[in-house]
Formats: C-alpha cells, structure tokens, sequence
C-alpha cells in the first residue's frame, strides 16, 4: 500500500470540472484523500486483457460549488478518481508512465461504486448521497490544471513530471453533500459505535435500499 497519496498539495485545488448535463463545478476543498495500490506490471504481463488485474488508483473527496448551471453557488462533493503508476516514486518520463495506462478500463471498485450510487439513487435512498452526474475521462493536456494552470503533480516535484499517467482514466463522481458520516470497515466492526442490533439494522436498510 502506498505510503502517501498522490494528489499533492494543492493540485486540483480550484480545478474546473464541467459536465454533460452542462453544469460546471470548482472543486474549492480537499476533505480526504486515499491512494489504492492495484496490480504490478510484471503481474500484468503474466495476465490476458481480461485477466484479473487492477489499476492502481489515487482517489480524493473534495468539496465542489457549482459556478454554471441552474443552482449556482450551491455546493456539492466530488469525489476524483485517477489511474497512477504502480511504482514510487514514480519515473520522471511521461512516456514509460504511459505504458502503464489502461485507457479507460477503469478498476473494479471504481465501476463498483458509480453503479452501487446509480441504484441507491434510482431507489430513492436517503441515507446515501445521490448520483448527480460521472465524467470520465483520459489524462491529457485538457484534463488537470491547478489553480496556477499547471498540469498534475505539485511544486515537489520536477517541473517536467506532468501528468500522472498520461493515457491513464480519470473519474469524476458528482454527488449531493448530505449531513452524515461515511461508514467504513473499521467504524463499523471496530469501533465503539455500534452494537450487533445496530449493525444488523443497518444491513437491513442498506440491503432495502440498494435491492
């Protein structure tokens, strides 16, 4: 597992993401921030197209305010997706980087999620976020610019580094802030929060929700 993440600093701080619904929305704050280590090259090669492998991903929530659109200044989240190299530090060449990229095959939990949020949607569940609109897209000179309209990684690194893979997918994941907190492996079975009628409630409504 990757020690740090990969979106550094202020990257994408002030980033426009524009929609095919036509709105548009400034990613304004970082909330958090998770790097998901996938599938060696070497494992790759010993792998066929549709062989069980894994892009590695950087993913990061950000909080979003609309700036086009029919609800301008109402503010959202976004959560960013984008495929990155398997090794760190990553090669300083833009082109031994791209070898790696997958297109637009995106990882498996990535697909996971956007279909599990179209369900939970469609059936109307108020206790998950609702699915506002998905971008994806391929990392090109269009596709991340900072505030300073400089591609990519941070001022740490060398101003030749650019994307993070250039011919790698990047995901965008519009949906409304609602006022909860995210259940995760370690809140959930871990922690002090809940008993097993707790937990059982929760799969019961969850499993209602999302069938």
């Amino acid at each position: 597992m990757y020690d740090r993440p990969w979106i550094i600093e202020d990257s994408l701080d002030n980033h426009l993401v524009r929609f095919a619904d036509h709105t548009a929305w400034q990613l304004t704050k970082k909330l958090s921030e998770k790097p998901w280590e996938g599938t060696s090259p070497e494992e790759r090669r010993e792998s066929d197209e549709d062989g069980e492998w894994q892009p590695s991903e950087a993913h990061a929530v950000y909080e979003c305010l609309q700036v086009q659109g029919p609800r301008l200044g109402s503010v959202a989240i976004v959560k960013v997706r984008i495929e990155v190299p398997f090794e760190l530090p990553p090669n300083d060449d833009p082109a031994e980087r791209a070898k790696e990229a997958s297109g637009l095959r995106l990882n498996d939990y990535t697909v996971q999620e956007i279909e599990t949020l179209k369900r939970v949607t469609a059936a109307g569940c108020s206790a998950t976020p609702t699915l506002l609109a998905v971008k994806v897209g391929v990392q090109d000179k269009s596709s991340v610019l900072n505030s300073n309209g400089k591609p990519g990684f941070s001022s740490r690194w060398d101003e030749n580094v650019q994307w993070w893979m250039p011919g790698g997918y990047i995901v965008y994941i519009l949906m409304n802030k609602i006022p909860a907190e995210p259940l995760n492996y370690n809140t959930y079975w871990r922690g002090q929060l809940f008993t097993k009628e707790d937990r059982d409630e929760i799969r019961s409504a969850f499993k209602k929700a999302y069938m």
